[in-house]
Order: C-alpha cells, then sequence, then structure tokens
C-alpha cells in the first residue's frame, strides 16, 4: 500500500487572542482501513485547486525543513517529528494573532519513484444520521469539502535539492492565515505560473499563426484542452507530451518551437487557468450585463473597436433574438 504511515493531530485557535491548545495523538493511526482513502480525498481536493503554489523551502528560514531532516535522518520518529511541527504551528499562529482550527494530519505516501509527505487541515461538520433502529441520531464526520490548507513535499526532490518540491494551496477563507502558514512551512515560491503562461500563450499565437485558419484554430483547441486537463490531475504540461498530441505526424514539431524561442529553457509548464481559459473564452460583467463569447469569434462574428470601446456583436444568439423582439413588441 502506498500510504505508510499517517498520523492526527487536532489544533484549536479560537480567537486569535489566546495560546493555541494542541491536541497530540501519541502513537499513529493504522493505515488499515481508512489512510489510502484519506490520502486520495486529499490528492483530489488538491489537483482541483486553481491557486496552488509551486516552490521549495526558504534556505534563510528554519521552518519545517529542520524538522523533516531530523525526522529523514531518523534522529526523531515519525510521531515527534509530527507533534513538534504542529506545534510550530501553533506558535506561528499566536504570534501573528490569528484564529485556526481543526485536525492536522500527515501522510507519508511511497510511490514507485517518489516518497511524498502531505500536510493537511481537516475539519470535522455536524450532520444527522440513522441508528439501527431508524432513530435519528448526532453524527460528525470529516467534510472533505470544507478542506483546509494542503501542502504535498515531494521528499524525492528535495532530496535531489530539485527548484520545485512543495505544493501548498489553501482553503476557503484561509487567505487572512497565508503568511503564518507559509512562515511555518518555511515556503518560498520557484514558479510564477502567470508570466510563465502568458509567455507560452504567446508563443502557441505564433506558431499557429504560421498554419492554415483551420489547422490553426484546432491547434490552439488541443493545445489548451492539454493544458486544462493535466491542471486538473494535478500534473505539469511536459512539451514533448504536448507536442505529440498537438500532432500525430509531426510530434516533435511544437516542442521543437517552443525550446527554440522560449526566454529560458523549460521542458514543462506549471500552467495558470485562469489564463487557459481567458484564452479560448473571453467574458466580463458589470453591474447590468454579462457577456461571454469563444476568443477565436473576435474579428468574425464580434468586431471591438478600442477607439470607441465598443463592441459589434453579428449572428446573435437566437434565444437572445427572440428575447429582444418580444421585448420590442415584433
Amino acid at each position: 500500500m502506498p500510504v505508510q504511515q499517517f498520523i492526527i493531530h487536532q489544533l484549536t485557535q479560537a480567537d486569535g487572542q489566546t495560546a493555541t491548545q494542541i491536541n497530540a495523538r501519541p502513537e499513529e493511526c493504522p493505515v488499515e482501513p481508512h489512510g489510502q482513502t484519506l490520502v486520495n480525498e486529499i490528492k483530489r481536493v488538491q489537483a482541483a485547486r486553481a491557486g496552488k503554489q509551486y516552490g521549495r523551502f526558504d534556505p534563510e528560514q528554519s521552518g519545517l525543513r529542520g524538522l523533516v531532516q531530523q525526522w529523514r535522518s531518523e534522529q526523531i520518529p515519525f510521531t515527534g517529528f509530527t507533534r513538534r511541527a504542529t506545534e510550530q504551528l501553533g506558535l506561528q499562529l499566536d504570534q501573528h494573532n490569528e484564529a485556526l482550527d481543526g485536525h492536522l494530519v500527515f501522510l507519508l505516501e511511497t510511490l514507485e519513484q517518489s516518497e511524498r509527505l502531505f500536510v493537511a487541515l481537516l475539519h470535522e461538520t455536524e450532520a444527522f444520521a440513522l441508528s439501527t433502529q431508524l432513530d435519528i441520531v448526532d453524527a460528525t464526520y470529516l467534510d472533505f469539502s470544507h478542506t483546509g490548507f494542503i501542502a504535498c513535499l515531494d521528499l524525492t526532490d528535495w532530496a535531489d535539492d530539485a527548484s520545485k518540491y512543495l505544493t501548498v494551496s489553501l482553503g476557503r477563507g484561509e487567505r487572512t492565515v497565508q503568511k503564518p502558514l507559509l512562515d511555518w512551512l518555511g515556503f518560498t515560491d520557484t514558479v510564477d505560473k502567470q508570466a510563465e503562461t502568458s509567455e507560452f500563450l504567446q508563443l502557441v499565437d505564433t506558431f499557429c499563426a504560421q498554419l492554415p485558419d483551420e489547422e490553426s484554430t484546432a491547434t490552439k483547441e488541443k493545445v489548451i484542452e492539454f493544458c486544462v486537463e493535466q491542471d486538473k490531475a494535478g500534473e505539469p504540461v511536459v512539451y514533448k507530451e504536448l507536442s505529440a498530441h498537438v500532432s500525430e505526424a509531426a510530434p516533435t514539431l511544437f516542442d521543437d518551437y517552443l525550446q527554440q524561442n522560449q526566454s529560458v529553457p523549460r521542458d514543462e509548464l506549471i500552467p495558470d487557468r485562469k489564463q487557459l481559459r481567458q484564452y479560448v473564452r473571453l467574458s466580463g460583467k458589470s453591474k447590468d450585463v454579462s457577456i461571454s463569447f469563444a476568443s477565436g469569434s473576435l474579428g468574425k462574428g464580434v468586431e471591438f473597436d478600442a477607439s470607441s470601446e465598443t463592441l459589434i456583436i453579428h449572428q446573435l444568439p437566437k434565444a437572445l433574438l427572440q428575447q429582444l423582439r418580444k421585448l420590442q413588441g415584433e
């Protein structure tokens, strides 16, 4: 089984004023029967989040790095490492006067080519259940739809001193505690997703400009489709794989173009999902108006006059046309 070890500690910082209370579990949780299900749920939530940050430990901050080193060198056991890490998070919250409440889970996953440590903040939700006598009874369960922050440390890449091995995402409403969380991790961002995605999409444009119109449109759609699917799966876009997806007849052509024209040599991209969506679909809204259309329609069914900041739409959707005619009394 991929999950080798896991443990859960409770952390209570209710108001940002009193000291954080830690309820540390003394021994590891049994891996069977819930360990694998737990890590699968955490990975699913992490993959679905668009605002993930990618980086590594800041060499100027000890943060979690020192404890990980002690654990991996067997100076302290897994239970001691996780307990001390939870206590350090409590201290960070106290120093920043921030409230954070939940159950901190640590899971070690061993795969064929890597080892990964997941750290996630889980929350409980009150609900109702039916007893065997069909009575309604109170129940408490872990609500993964309200999972808090998640950090994934690739221990194999960390040992190899890779440029990025730490992935972090925040849960809903956790922006206020972002600083103490990142300080606790000792995290530094090494990937500028927005800038790298922007350059990548510009290269897609210049590559496709050399192609016939129909092939250009189809190529752009294939590129975005592949990038979105990789992002949803929590995987980077590997250029060689993307190139083969774009053209079976010339599987290296797009990759060759990227390698020759990038400002900085890269073999993969961690895309900015927002820019991917905007690339294929433009949208915006004000108090009274909401507009959305395929970017490929610009200059065809949709015209934009920058000087007057006006948009002309030809061939209105039938449903909208019917509503307008009805409003005009036709």
